[in-house]
Formats: C-alpha cells, sequence, structure tokens
C-alpha cells in the first residue's frame, strides 16, 4: 500500500510549491466567523482537513466570476492574444467537491467544449483529500484516502498523479485502517439519499409546480432572489457577456460573468418581455434545472448535497426539507 504520513503532508505541499501555486482549505475570519476556503498554501499554512464546505466552491479556479473573453485593440485592429493559465495545484478536495467538478467536466462539454474553461482545467492538478475509504472516483488526479489518524493511502488516477508520487516522503508499507465516517455526510444526509434515485427528485419536482403550489407559494414568499446560492453551489455555471468600450475608444471588451435564474433580469428579452416575472417562477426554475433539466439530460441531478446553498442563504431556506417534503407529497399523489 502507498502510504504518506498526515504530518508529512505539509512538507510534500511546501515542496510543491516551488513548481506551481497550491490551494488548499484553510479556516480564515469572514465578517466576524470563521469560515473554511482555498487559499494559497504557505509553509505556515494550517491545512482544513475536515471542511464543511468552504464558502465559496471550487468552480470559482475553472469558471471565474468575470473573465475577458477576448480584447480587441482598435489602434492595432487586432484581437490581443490572451496569455494561457498558468498551472496550479488545488489539494483537499472532499468527495462533494471532487463529484461536483466530474459533473462539471461533463458539463462543460457538451454541446462543444467550453475553450477557456477547458483551458484552465488543463493547467490544474487535482489532489482528493478523503476521510474514509470510496469508491474511486473522476475528477481527481491524485487521492488521499484516510486510514487512520496518521496516514493516508495514495490512489494515483493519472499521469500527473503519478508524477506527484515521485517523491520520498511517500511510502510502500502496510497499514492499519482505522478511519470513521465522512464528517461531510453530516451536511444534508437525507438529500444524500434522495439523489440516489434522480428519477424519483425529477418526477416530484415537475409534478409539484402544478399539483403541489401551495408550497411553491411559500417558497416564493421566502426567496430573497439574492441569487447567492447559485454563486456559491459548485454545479450552477449560468453566466451572461457584457461588451465595453475603454474611454479612450481603443479597446473593445467582452467579458463573462456569472449569472443567476433567480435574478428578476436572467429570463427577460429584446422588448421587455420577462418569461419569469416573479420570485416563485425564477426560484422554481432553479430546482427545475437542477432536478428535472439535469435528469433529462445527464441521468443525474446536478446536485451533490455540498451544503453550500442551505448554509449560506441569507433567507435560512431549509433546501433538504423542502425537497423532502416535496418527495414525499408527490408519492403520496401516487398511492
Amino acid at each position: 500500500m502507498l502510504i504518506i504520513e498526515k504530518q508529512n503532508i505539509s512538507e510534500w505541499l511546501d515542496g510543491l510549491t516551488k513548481k506551481m501555486p497550491v490551494f488548499a482549505p484553510v479556516r480564515r475570519e469572514i465578517n466576524g466567523a470563521e469560515e473554511s476556503v482555498f487559499g494559497e498554501f504557505k509553509p505556515e499554512t494550517k491545512i482544513d482537513f475536515d471542511y464543511l464546505p468552504t464558502v465559496r466552491s471550487i468552480k470559482e479556479f475553472f469558471l471565474p466570476e468575470k473573465e475577458n473573453i477576448f480584447v480587441f485593440d482598435k489602434r492595432k485592429n487586432k484581437i490581443a492574444e490572451s496569455p494561457a493559465p498558468k498551472k496550479f495545484a488545488l489539494f483537499g478536495l472532499n468527495g462533494r467537491d471532487i463529484e461536483a467538478l466530474a459533473q462539471l467536466d461533463e458539463i462543460m462539454a457538451k454541446p462543444d467544449q467550453d475553450f477557456f474553461y477547458f483551458q484552465k482545467r488543463s493547467a490544474a492538478t487535482i489532489i482528493g483529500l478523503l476521510r474514509e475509504s470510496e469508491k474511486t472516483v473522476s475528477g481527481c488526479d491524485l487521492i488521499l484516502s484516510k486510514i487512520n489518524q496518521g496516514q493516508y493511502e495514495i490512489i494515483v488516477l493519472t499521469e500527473k498523479g503519478r508524477k506527484l508520487v515521485k517523491n520520498k516522503l511517500f511510502k510502500n508499507e502496510p497499514a492499519i485502517i482505522t478511519s470513521g465516517g465522512s464528517k461531510s455526510d453530516e451536511i444534508m444526509p437525507q438529500l444524500s439519499e434522495l439523489l440516489k434515485d434522480p428519477e424519483l427528485l425529477a418526477d416530484s419536482v415537475k409534478w409539484s409546480w402544478r399539483q403541489d403550489y401551495a408550497i411553491w407559494e411559500e417558497l416564493g414568499n421566502l426567496c430573497l432572489g439574492c441569487g447567492i446560492c447559485t454563486y456559491i453551489c459548485p454545479l450552477c455555471y449560468c453566466f451572461s457577456s457584457e461588451d465595453s468600450v475603454g474611454l479612450d475608444n481603443n479597446q473593445c471588451i467582452r467579458a463573462r460573468q456569472w449569472d443567476a435564474c433567480t435574478l428578476p433580469r436572467f429570463a427577460q428579452i429584446s422588448g421587455g418581455c420577462n418569461f419569469h416575472k416573479t420570485i416563485k417562477e425564477r426560484y422554481y426554475n432553479w430546482y427545475y434545472h437542477k432536478f428535472v433539466r439535469a435528469y433529462e439530460e445527464y441521468g443525474k441531478s446536478q446536485c451533490v448535497a455540498c451544503g453550500r446553498c442551505q448554509k449560506y442563504c441569507p433567507a435560512k431556506i431549509d433546501i433538504e426539507k423542502y425537497l423532502i417534503r416535496i418527495v414525499e407529497n408527490y408519492k403520496k399523489s401516487r398511492q
């Protein structure tokens, strides 16, 4: 068994920073509260091995909040060349975030590959950190799976991963497996179970819009339409494009930036027509995309129960509770 001692992980990452920036989950004070974030690793960094979850998701490394698609130089009459993304490593993704990244890879590849996303994806080295032995998942180059309080088993998944373990800190030796359950299961345990039957979730959500209208009235009154749930979700990827011209009239820039289906103008088109005028309609559209359309297109829900939307919702909407209600009401209607 190839292993690394927990006490040697920081030393290994410190060596990796000589080749590329490394980002890892760390604890920081944000608005008076201690939260987990993916921050740049330094020798003195204390890694948060059991984060639940980070404030912002790892999608921002590949689908930034705002990025230029092209910059046209009017003086030279040509598009300026964009520099290729520099190599970097993301260390410590838990099982939820690994699954989300694997799903995002699939989403951004259809119907055509998103050039900008995969340019950054190719530059990244992804290292997972699991608290227990789980089935091997895609989306990573290397996985560190906890086998006891002081050791992690190494699972190599790609050529990038093979290069990473060519280090004296990784050793082939027997180990005693004593690790417990994963803390990530404590966030939304019931939703995690529901996600195992995406067809039921899809049927329930679609049915509820016409047959369980009261629940959407209730949610429409609660939702603030702020878009935070979509911004922090690792699987929300909607964006809008914007063109701008510099004050000196020498540059034209097209940028794309995060957008959210819960925002008032998301479904508005030319002439002022808005297909989703009310918060209730917009909030339902978010559920429909994640649990109905996603199932029809990919055979699974676009949700990994990471808990960010529920934890950071300013209206304190218990999304897990409402999904359970929707499914239970749907089941009763079928009896």
